[in-house]
């Protein structure tokens, strides 16, 4: 009807009210997919292959590190990044040394050849390997990974170079994720895969295991999450003091870390 007008009072709640919907929508669309989305772990099943002679840190498809390995002899293989050495269920990542051509866990000494084979120090076994596929343009197809052998099945190795001593020969492992400094937003983040993280290991008064982004006299354990298969007794026994610092890479679960795994840096 001409001349019918809403009141002005109607009018103003009316738009109050569309632009608060507007905003919860938009914030609920941005946030919540992005909230799971903002930790992703980087890496493919299908990877380059790196110049005959030459060792190349990469990552599969969950982010998990490994090492592919361009042979001499032109064969090539991909050999797990994680030592066999386990210690309290706190898993260590090896490097490469160029020089002994030897895969070294730089945390307890334990050291494997090129092919993942055991050769000396407190692992129980050789490193874990991949069935692989060549493809065309320089690359591989990570398959099925394939059970560590046991020590005695290793041949006789002929050592190239010198051991690394230093960090001027070692290749690192590749990190799944940058290395976020909150372990409890990493926890709240719930990302698939792997993710790397930095913070201080510490046991609490009741018998469970914290990673903390920082300890402090006052608030303890600051921006801490929890952490899950930890042997507590054992690593922290003696010493109920003990702090173990890293980055580490671990996966989330039901609220937790898990897999907790050291990562070691030049």
């Amino acid at each position: 009807m001409e001349g019918a007008r809403i009141p002005a009072r109607t009018r103003v709640a009316t738009i109050v009210a569309f632009a608060v919907s507007i905003a919860v929508f938009a914030a609920a669309w941005i946030a919540v997919p992005l909230h799971r989305e903002q930790i992703v772990s980087a890496g493919s099943d299908v990877l380059d292959v790196p110049a005959v002679g030459e060792v190349a840190p990469a990552n599969l498809a969950d982010g998990r590190p490994i090492f592919v390995v361009h042979h001499d002899d032109g064969t090539v293989s991909v050999v797990d990044g994680f030592s066999t050495h386990v210690p309290w269920e706190v898993g260590k990542l090896v490097a490469w040394c160029s020089t002994s051509r030897t895969f070294d866990d730089r945390f307890h000494g334990a050291k494997w050849n090129e092919d993942g084979d055991y050769l000396v120090g407190p692992a129980p076994t050789g490193l874990a390997t991949y069935g692989t596929t060549m493809l065309a343009d320089g690359q591989v197809m990570v398959g099925s990974e394939v059970p560590p052998a046991p020590r005695a099945s290793g041949g006789r190795f002929e050592q190239p170079g010198p051991w690394c001593q230093t960090s001027a020969n070692m290749v690192y492992p590749a990190l799944p994720t940058e290395v976020f400094d909150s372990p409890s937003a990493v926890v709240d983040a719930a990302p698939d895969g792997w993710v790397a993280v930095k913070g201080e290991l510490v046991a609490t008064d009741a018998g469970s295991v914290l990673l903390c982004s920082v300890l402090t006299p006052g608030p303890g354990c600051v921006d801490g999450a929890p952490v899950e298969g930890i042997e507590v007794s054992g690593l922290f026994g003696e010493n109920p003091e003990f702090v173990v610092s890293g980055p580490f890479i671990a996966r989330v679960e039901n609220g937790s870390l898990v897999d907790l795994t050291r990562v070691p840096e030049p």
